[in-house]
């Protein structure tokens, strides 16, 4: 068999990948291997858990077979200079501008997170014509509260001008101290 990278040599290296359930697998040759980089792989790696969002968002980056062994352009926002490697080591975005930045890998994370990158919000189990009841039922109750409002309104009113004849009449027959007392009470009504 030969080697799936150069296509010229004889396979003695076999390269797996499983990510999500989707395996991927490479033959190759010890040149190849080489300069991939895999020749020397430490198979005890440890398990982080302080460095958990970072690894999965860093699955959820690749999107090429053998991505870590690919020299790839270093994202960086344009407005405070985070890089992707920041943002995983820390889980925090710099910026509003970061969001546009790592749109691309942030849309794959939160689809493998959550089934969809868009929030739906909670979908009524009422069906329309209950929603409708509902919308005329608020309609009648805010009516009836208005109407409530308006007649208060139009009592206060109604008090404030007799109140006012009052001090008027008052002040005419040169009774002052009962005069201030409709003036403070005419005062405590508009508040």
């Amino acid at each position: 068999m030969l080697c799936q990278n150069c296509g010229k040599n004889e396979v003695n290296f076999h390269y797996t990948q499983v990510i999500n359930g989707v395996k991927k697998e490479m033959a190759l040759c010890d040149k190849c291997a080489k300069s991939l980089g895999l020749e020397s792989l430490d198979f005890n790696i440890p398990i982080s858990f302080s460095n958990f969002l970072g690894d999965f968002l860093n699955v959820a980056a690749d999107t090429d077979f053998l991505p870590s062994f690919t020299k790839t352009n270093v994202l960086q926002c344009n407005n405070c200079n985070m890089t992707y490697d920041e943002f995983v080591d820390n889980g925090k975005l710099g910026c509003s501008h970061c969001y546009d930045t790592f749109s691309n890998i942030l849309d794959s994370a939160l689809k493998n997170i959550h089934g969809s990158n868009t929030h739906v919000g909670r979908r009524s189990k009422l069906s329309t014509s209950d929603k409708n009841q509902v919308k005329e039922d608020v309609q009648k109750v805010h009516s009836k509260e208005n109407k409530t409002k308006e007649n208060k309104l139009a009592q206060k009113k109604d008090k404030i001008e007799k109140l006012n004849e009052d001090l008027k009449l008052a002040i005419k027959e040169e009774r002052y101290e009962d005069a201030a007392k409709i003036r403070d009470e005419i005062k405590k009504i508009e508040k």
